[in-house]
């Protein structure tokens, strides 16, 4: 991890989509808007997109650095010491909060006599073995993952289309809950989760191979992400119309419950599981990675990968014990998680961190030119 890392174009697209997809395909993003939650999705994904060309503009002024550390560039030693301190555990957090995400999905579906902690601690052991393997056949893994990930979504597709459960009327009448739902629902729940946790790949954009992959790749990533997603609440909300996506624990499982062609083709909601808990497995990965990386610069540790052991501990711990249960899971996911934690540390700071770092590089710019 201290040497230098090199990240193609194609693996930073694939890991980005990835990434995305992680636990955002888990829930009905948002279903508060009903028939018109795929407008919700679409306004996210434009803001997302304008917050990460903020991600972007801040690592083109300090390209060869990782976000936890020209943190301390621009706010001095102290001050950005304390904000890189608090990234690396939202990190860590994230990490713990997907990883509940699909400890909860995994014993609800398929191993319902499993307790969270087995399930946890098998994915954990998957992670780690990822990290202690290297960046760089992580990232090549990504993009065997993102080929094969996008046929089963387009067979899947497919086979709901060819089943007849397809039904466009449940998308009508557009625009019944108003302008201010819409909105309300992208704002600020969908633009947070999934489009603002590209906050974690400031982490590592540095170990780009060329700096313009940032833009080439990765904000062509996040709108592929963005597209598949919406593409998905419009299927789901067809399917098994709004009502029941906002009833349903996971309304994507639902709805490909649903498909039986010629009663041969059926029960292939088990594969999407397999799926889901791929993106899972990139989503945790990523933040992991990015914990590490923070942690390592901020403690002045010369080998990181002694940091896997504490980080992947902590992740596991916390994804169990940070609710009694996953209603209050999802509550504390939808009230609490997206106003004190996502808000600030993904759009306020960022924004702040990148005006005054615009000032700094204009006035360095005037006083060498003088």
């Amino acid at each position: 991890m201290n040497r230098k890392l090199n990240i193609g174009a194609f693996q930073f697209f694939s890991i980005i989509f990835l990434f995305e997809m992680g636990s955002a395909t888990l829930v009905g993003l948002a279903s508060g808007a009903m028939q018109d939650a795929w407008i919700s999705v679409l306004l996210a994904l434009a803001a997302g997109c304008l917050l990460f060309i903020v991600y972007i503009k801040l690592f083109e002024l300090y390209p060869e650095l990782p976000f936890t550390k020209y943190i301390q560039d621009i706010l001095g030693k102290f001050t950005g010491k304390i904000l890189a301190m608090l990234y690396i555990v939202y990190f860590i957090y994230l990490g713990a909060r997907v990883l509940r995400d699909f400890e909860e999905l995994l014993v609800i579906t398929l191993y319902n006599a499993s307790s969270l902690i087995s399930i946890g601690i098998l994915l954990m052991f998957l992670v780690m073995y990822a990290i202690f393997k290297g960046f760089e056949v992580f990232a090549r893994v990504n993009e065997f993952l993102f080929m094969i990930i996008i046929v089963i979504i387009a067979t899947i597709i497919g086979f709901e289309i060819i089943a007849g459960l397809v039904d466009t009327n449940n998308l009508k009448p557009v625009l019944e809950t108003g302008w201010k739902t819409i909105i309300k629902e992208a704002y600020p729940l969908t633009l947070t989760f999934p489009f603002g946790e590209m906050i974690a790949f400031t982490m590592l954009m540095p170990y780009l191979k060329k700096k313009e992959y940032a833009w080439k790749y990765g904000l062509t990533g996040l709108v592929f992400a963005g597209i598949v997603l919406t593409l998905i609440t419009i299927i789901n909300i067809s399917i098994l119309g709004s009502n029941t996506v906002v009833r349903a624990t996971y309304p994507i499982l639902t709805a490909v419950s649903y498909i039986n062609i010629a009663d041969f083709i059926q029960r292939l909601d088990s594969i999407v599981v397999i799926v889901m808990v791929i993106g899972g497995f990139i989503k945790i990965a990523v933040f992991f990675y990015c914990a590490m990386i923070g942690a390592a610069d901020l403690f002045k540790v010369k080998k990181s990968d002694t940091l896997t052991y504490p980080i992947a501990f902590i992740i596991l711990v916390s994804s169990v014990w940070m609710a009694p249960d996953y209603l209050e899971h999802y509550k504390e996911g939808l009230d609490i998680v997206p106003y004190f934690l996502h808000i600030p540390l993904q759009i306020v700071i960022p924004l702040i961190l990148f005006v005054i770092a615009f000032i700094q590089h204009k006035t360095k710019t005037k006083e060498n030119a003088a």
